[in-house]
């Protein structure tokens, strides 16, 4: 074939394909075909942009607000700023439970690889047993606390060790720097810095004050990007609390007290001491006690406040309320007799005497005087029965024995309130003698604190002041009178003749040099749990009283629970009392008011008059009490 037939058959070739039959079909051109194939490509890059653009519209329209949670999420911090919980300070500024840094010690243990080397490290610098410690590493946990408000040095030096997966949080802790002082009534917070119990439970919501916090951007390391803060709120720390607490007097309260708690192998004890003319709470103790800085080492036995929890029959400490009533009343004078020859029969009962020598076969004839000096059960008898039921529980009601006394302290109980129109005889002539009623010490203190104050029951109270971080006052708290329970000339007569059960009646180990001591001795036989009658060879012995009888300045309360070898008030609570009431007026810088024997005014006959002229001549025309 000639060339130019040759490049004809070319051409056809390009533009047809043999389909078999010995038919062509057209073949596009190579430009066409590209074409093809570009405009093909187009409209597929166009649909995946159109699907790019529904996306992209898709995420920053209609799912914007998820995704942008989502970044804040990563990316924006909400840092908190730690509100100081209040300092707790006694009457003179003491401090008595503060918050300090410290810091949550925790760990990845997913993301430490040589687990038992990091055991090893790590045990002796939190002070964990390295066995247990290398339990929670070989779980699969993203996060795990190691120590809860550990001390600063101890992270300190566990942040020298480098240890991997091994951080910590800043945060606060409570320490109590006096230890167990007063521990009873400052009480304690849990880990998370909640107060549990005591004070630290009762003005929680005063001393918590409200964390801060602040917004803002970090890096991928968690690092605060400088000027990205977006929002700050400063927190607002919590408020102090000043008490009326006396330290020195708690301290030689909780030193005596277990002195004796100790001595007479005690099953428990409590002392409380006030200021009768405010109802301020100088000092409360109880034994046994605990340290709030390690509670854990505690018993719940021992966190327990006996003074405001526990109920006990005051047995002959409460004749003074009943002889206190009766000389009110006028059923009775000063001078009235009683024959109390060991016994008495009240219906089908025999009630019986506490005797001992001398007066083993009765106390024989006996006025009120005589009836606290020695501590007749037969001659309060008398008394109760010339004033009756209803009269008697009337003044017991006055006197707030049955009443919470009102402190704010958590757990405060009160005897038990039943209808007088339903005591027998027998149980009108047991109360009269303390027998058959319960009382916690604190009502009984304060029962006493009325006598001290001439008639005038006050309500206790142991927070004197909330104050704001600023130091201004958030609310002050004062003396407040709740009612007159016995007239003053009443009260007075009283005073003189408890002062005569110290200075030759069954009080004498309450003696105090120098000073007029009012008090009363019991030795209470302890009821049966859950039964009926009394527990055979247990009993409650105590002394109360005050000092000193020109101007009382303390109320003193002592009741040991089950002492071993003498259960008598006037061995076991009696020097107690003695060696808190001379260091309280020692401390307080309380003058003498001991008065010559032959100068010593008659039981009954001492009017405010005469009383007003003791002073007079004891402190050179000046109020006693400095």
């Amino acid at each position: 074939m000639s060339p130019p037939l040759r490049g004809l058959a070319l051409v056809s070739e390009s533009v047809h394909a043999d389909l078999g039959d010995g038919r062509l079909k057209p073949r596009l051109s190579y430009d066409r075909f590209v074409q093809r194939r570009i405009k093909k490509l187009f409209y597929f890059l166009a649909a995946l942009f159109l699907l790019l653009m529904a996306r992209l519209f898709y995420i920053q329209v209609i799912r914007a607000p998820y995704f942008k949670a989502k970044a804040e999420e990563l990316t924006v911090r909400h840092i908190p700023l730690l509100a100081t919980r209040g300092t707790i300070y006694d009457r003179s500024g003491k401090k008595l439970a503060v918050s300090v840094d410290a810091y949550d010690i925790y760990i990845a243990p997913s993301r430490v690889r040589d687990k038992a080397d990091t055991a090893t490290r790590l045990a002796p610098l939190i002070g964990r047993n390295r066995d247990r410690l290398l339990q929670v590493l070989m779980t699969r946990r993203g996060f795990t606390y190691l120590v809860r408000r550990a001390d600063v040095d101890v992270w300190a030096r566990t942040k020298r060790a480098k240890i991997p997966g091994v951080d910590a949080i800043l945060t606060s802790k409570r320490v109590y720097p006096a230890g167990s002082l007063a521990a009873h009534i400052i009480g304690f917070t849990d880990v998370d810095g909640k107060g549990i119990e005591g004070l630290e439970k009762a003005y929680d919501a005063q001393l918590r004050g409200r964390d801060g916090y602040v917004v803002a951007q970090v890096d991928a390391r968690g690092t605060v990007i400088s000027g990205s803060r977006r929002k700050r709120v400063e927190p607002i720390h919590g408020n102090d609390l000043s008490l009326t607490i006396d330290s020195t007097i708690q301290h030689a309260l909780e030193m005596e007290l277990e002195k004796s708690y100790t001595s007479h192998a005690a099953v428990g004890a409590s002392a409380v001491v006030m200021d009768p003319r405010t109802g301020e709470i100088l000092a409360v103790a109880n034994m046994p006690t605990f340290d709030p800085n390690h509670v854990a080492d505690s018993k719940a036995d021992s966190r327990r406040n006996r003074a405001i929890t526990d109920l006990y029959e005051p047995g002959s400490t409460l004749k003074t309320v009943t002889a206190s009533a009766a000389l009110e009343e006028q059923v009775v004078a000063p001078n009235d007799t009683f024959y109390c020859s060991g016994s008495m029969q009240v219906g089908r009962r025999t009630v019986r005497c506490s005797l001992h020598a001398p007066f083993l076969n009765g106390h024989g004839a006996v006025n009120v005087t005589k009836i606290l000096r020695y501590s007749c059960n037969m001659g309060a008898a008398g008394m109760g029965l010339r004033l009756g039921k209803e009269k008697l529980f009337k003044y017991e009601e006055a006197f707030g024995l049955y009443e919470k006394p009102g402190t704010g302290m958590p757990g405060e109980m009160c005897g038990w309130r039943d209808r007088w129109q339903d005591w027998p005889d027998v149980r009108l002539v047991n109360i009269a003698f303390g027998q058959g009623i319960a009382v916690t010490p604190l009502q009984l203190a304060r029962a006493y604190s009325a006598v001290a104050n001439g008639g005038l029951l006050m309500r206790p109270f142991v927070v004197k002041e909330i104050r704001r971080p600023d130091g201004t006052p958030e609310k002050v708290f004062g003396p407040k009178v709740v009612r007159r329970v016995v007239s003053e000339e009443t009260a007075g007569m009283v005073s003189e003749m408890l002062h005569g059960v110290v200075a030759g009646g069954t009080g004498k180990n309450a003696r105090v040099d120098g000073y007029r001591v009012a008090g009363k001795t019991g030795s209470a036989q302890k009821v049966i749990p859950k039964g009926r009658g009394y527990a055979s060879g247990k009993f409650i012995a105590s002394f109360v009283g005050f000092l000193p009888i020109t101007d009382p300045r303390a109320v003193i309360l002592v009741a040991v629970d089950e002492p071993k070898g003498t259960h008598w008030g006037a061995t076991v609570a009696a020097p107690v009392f003695q060696q808190v009431a001379r260091t309280a007026m020692w401390h307080m810088k309380v003058p003498p008011d001991e008065l010559p024997v032959q100068t010593a005014p008659v039981a009954g006959e001492t009017g405010e008059r005469d009383r007003q002229k003791e002073r007079e001549a004891l402190s050179g025309g000046r109020r006693l009490g400095g």
